[in-house]
């Protein structure tokens, strides 16, 4: 069977199925897109923040009153130098720097404690205001002296909301790739045996992977028409974007769609495609 026949065959598929297609590829991203609106405030718990002295005066019991203050709200971690601190904050390693000034609580001047907090990591870098108030509250109630807590955003700010839409693009992907291609492919296994006269196996279930895949631009237009309605500060089209998107569809989708033709379109296919989904969604870090 030639390209154009299957092609045909594809674009007839898609026509039964309009109404089905326009809810996953155009609806869906609209309202995931539209769904980070609503998501502009959280509290990270129990989150690794680095402890680091300001210069070479501070005193292991500053370290130690200090850790013992953020405790309340975090996982300290203490670290010799300035620079290793920020460096386990650009690599996401801490979610905050508490930058430790000498002579904690000894005193009537003021004592002032520097928070450093990375723009990019935007779960954190918002709810630091009220880590702001919550650690200037403990540490001014264990110690005698005034306490000032300055918070400083390090690097490009991101708004929660831009920073879903990546991850709302990626969820789309995985149930496309693991859930509906899987689901559609069982359903033609009627189909597969006549069109192997024509054409191989491997060239039909090809086609529908590269079908898909180029299906896949509408979403992401979708999303893109979104996030420039919405004036955020991110390009989900940039090259380097749609490359990712694409290369993680395919890598998905031949996976479901090998599952699915090894386990002969079973249902048991099916769950394991969905087993993969859930195991993506919890531990993949989207």
């Amino acid at each position: 069977m030639r390209i154009p026949s299957l092609l045909r065959k594809e674009l007839a598929w898609g026509r039964h199925k309009l109404l089905v297609l326009v809810l996953i590829f155009v609806l869906l991203p609209g309202a995931l897109a539209y769904g980070t609106l609503a998501y502009e405030h959280v509290l990270p718990r129990d989150t690794p923040v680095a402890i680091v002295a300001q210069d070479d005066s501070v005193s292991q019991d500053d370290i130690a009153i200090t850790r013992a203050a953020v405790t309340f709200f975090s996982d300290p971690k203490t670290y010799d130098s300035r620079s290793a601190a920020f460096h386990a904050l650009e690599r996401e390693q801490v979610y905050a720097i508490v930058s430790v000034p000498p002579d904690v609580g000894v005193g009537e001047t003021p004592t002032t404690f520097r928070l450093y907090v990375d723009g990019s990591i935007v779960p954190y870098h918002q709810a630091s205001e009220a880590v702001v108030n919550v650690m200037s509250q403990y540490l001014q109630e264990g110690l005698p002296s005034s306490i000032e807590v300055e918070r400083t955003v390090v690097g490009e700010e991101r708004s929660l909301s831009e920073y879903l839409v990546p991850t709302f693009e990626l969820l789309l992907l995985m149930l496309v790739a693991l859930a509906y291609l899987p689901y559609t492919l069982a359903n033609e296994q009627a189909v597969f045996d006549r069109l192997r006269i024509e054409s191989s196996l491997e060239r039909v279930v090809a086609w529908k992977l590269a079908f898909f895949t180029g299906l896949m631009a509408v979403p992401l237009a979708v999303f893109a028409t979104f996030v420039s309605s919405f004036n955020y500060g991110i390009s989900v089209t940039a090259v380097g974007a749609v490359a990712v998107y694409l290369i993680t569809f395919v890598i998905l989708a031949a996976f479901s769609m090998a599952v699915t033709i090894a386990t002969r379109f079973a249902t048991w296919g099916r769950l394991v495609n969905l087993a993969t989904f859930l195991f993506l969604l919890l531990f993949s870090g989207l």
